[in-house]
């Protein structure tokens, strides 16, 4: 078992980037993904009446504001990691927090490529009809989803002993494994469901729920600081997430914006903004209680 954090995070990372590099790298597989249209269909010109596109010598570069917070969680999310990891000890769960940043901060970047910096570059530039994805968002769905199931084993190693701790454990790499390959199979068949956040969200929903009911009772009956600091993570996520969908659902996007004659805050800043105080919440409440139940192992 000493070895089991170091194997996790190999492996989650190594599923993550070969998938990654085979999305951005296959001809075949950029051809499929490019046979996915917008949906509702939205012309080169129509993306642009929706949200800012600025013309930096031919290259058009969107949504600076949302580019920039997108960017700076990223950034964020991978020195928050690397601090984690650099004084995780021998806690196997320190180590898999630090990688669910790591790999979450590498999601968010490649996530900000496509959704904002440089999407009409990747779904409009050359074509009548803008396409669904890109690459980069294939990235950023496998490595997302590895981020999720490193944070279940960190909550697994540090909350629970025993059986109930090797199953979570199971559980983060089966569900890991299971959206890896949905997301392929998305790929395959151009399936723009199987490629979609919503369907993320439902992945990442089981591990959302033993999260709030893990931490959360073991919270009211012991009364643990890092249960506590956990449950307040988790209740933050469940915040953010419904306030980014109330944001979309209520059109606020386009009521501010009216083509060009507004200010451009989308659904996705929303979120970016939320998941930046909850970075900050990680790093400052939650990684400093984090010890492993039963004692540290080793897991550099």
């Amino acid at each position: 078992m000493s070895h089991a954090p170091r194997a996790l995070a190999v492996a989650a990372a190594a599923l993550a980037l070969s998938l990654a590099l085979a999305a951005s790298g296959c001809a075949a597989v950029e051809a499929r993904l490019a046979a996915i249209p917008f949906d509702p269909p939205t012309t080169p010109a129509a993306w642009c009446a929706a949200r800012p596109c600025i013309d930096l010598g031919g290259v058009i570069w969107n949504e600076p504001l949302g580019t920039a917070l997108v960017y700076g969680l990223a950034a964020l999310y991978v020195v928050a990691g690397v601090r984690i990891w650099r004084e995780r000890g021998r806690e196997r769960s320190r180590l898999a927090w630090a990688w669910a940043l790591i790999l979450g901060g590498v999601a968010a970047g490649a996530a900000g490529t496509s959704y904002q910096a440089f999407s009409y570059e990747l779904k409009c530039a050359g074509r009548e009809l803008c396409v669904w994805t890109s690459p980069f968002e294939v990235a950023y769905l496998v490595l997302q989803s590895a981020s999720v199931g490193c944070m279940v084993a960190a909550v697994a190693w540090s909350c629970t002993r025993g059986a109930l701790q090797r199953a979570l454990v199971a559980y983060a790499a089966l569900s890991v494994a299971l959206h890896a390959g949905v997301t392929l199979l998305g790929v395959v068949t151009a399936n723009p469901r199987l490629l979609s956040f919503e369907l993320l969200l439902l992945f990442s929903l089981p591990a959302l729920l033993v999260g709030l009911g893990l931490n959360g009772t073991r919270w009211l009956r012991r009364g643990s600081a890092l249960d506590g600091a956990l449950f307040g993570a988790w209740l933050w996520l469940v915040a953010t997430n419904a306030i980014h969908f109330a944001y979309g659902a209520a059109g606020l996007t386009q009521r501010f914006w009216q083509e060009g004659r507004g200010f451009h805050f989308s659904e996705n800043d929303v979120l970016h903004v939320g998941m930046i105080g909850w970075a900050f919440y990680v790093l400052r409440v939650v990684a400093p209680r984090v010890r492993d139940l039963g004692g540290a192992r080793a897991a550099a």
